[in-house]
């Protein structure tokens, strides 16, 4: 049997981000959101690509195509957005923070990293990119009356904008889930340099 791992390609957080977000974090637990579980603040990533369950024999073609994809866009910076629900603040279930910046260059990144990694039998993403930072996620979703809760909490939970997100290197991420969270580990980076 091939042993394969769940895995994405992201963007990893400076301490000063994730401490804010730990912040926020905390700010929303205050809430007594009910189903509410937060996502470990050093877990946080900003994600390009969720690549899924791959076989381990792919993590250097993955990590080839990645150097590839990176070469084609120069550093750029990102920071601290707005704060938002999926699918809606009428019925929340992921909550989530949002970043600003560059954008234009985020996307030509992404975009980059989803035709490089293509050939390899990734599948596209049939969805638009939605560049976020996931907080947390409501299980079972919320009342219309907690989703207001929700949506006045995420509202009330100020985000510091002036912390820089540098975005000069991109990382190929093992995701392993347990009944405490995700864990995840670095299996590889690649620095832009277009």
């Amino acid at each position: 049997m091939t042993e394969t791992m769940r895995s994405f390609i992201a963007v990893e957080l400076p301490d000063p981000v994730v401490d804010d977000l730990r912040r926020a974090a905390t700010h929303i637990r205050g809430a007594g959101i009910r189903n509410l579980r937060t996502v470990r603040p050093e877990g946080i990533h900003l994600t390009l690509k969720f690549l899924g369950d791959i076989e381990i024999s792919q993590i250097e073609p993955v990590i080839v195509a990645m150097k590839k994809a990176a070469q084609e866009v120069q550093p750029f910076k990102l920071h601290l957005g707005e704060t938002g629900a999926f699918p809606n603040f009428q019925r929340p279930r992921v909550l989530w923070a949002g970043v600003d910046g560059e954008m234009e260059s985020l996307r030509t990144l992404q975009q980059s990293i989803e035709k490089a990694v293509e050939g390899l039998g990734v599948e596209a993403e049939r969805r638009e990119y939605n560049p976020h930072l996931t907080l947390g996620r409501i299980r079972g979703g919320a009342s219309e009356e907690e989703g207001q809760n929700v949506a006045q909490t995420l509202l009330d939970t100020n985000l510091d904008e002036s912390l820089n997100i540098p975005v000069d290197s991109i990382s190929l991420m093992r995701s392993t889930l347990t009944p405490t969270g995700a864990v995840y580990e670095r299996l590889g980076s690649a620095p832009l340099s277009g």
